[in-house]
């Protein structure tokens, strides 16, 4: 599994979702848009990043099954 960086995390997701920018993705998830680049520009790895780079690592390989 490859450790996608916040920034990675957040790209993937605004495909997923299907939102342009992040102050869209902000809104969907109920969060400030400042908080963005706080997160963008995280440095320690923890579990929750692991999680969601493990469940984007599965949609991406059920989305290439599909094809």
């Amino acid at each position: 599994m490859t450790i996608l960086t916040p920034e990675e995390i957040i790209e993937h997701v605004k495909l997923i979702t299907g939102d342009k920018y992040d102050s869209d993705l902000a809104k969907r998830l109920g969060v400030d848009k400042q908080s963005f680049p706080q997160y963008k520009n995280k440095k320690t790895i923890d579990i929750q990043q692991k999680i969601i780079c493990l469940l984007i690592s599965k949609l991406n390989e059920k989305n290439v099954n599909k094809t």
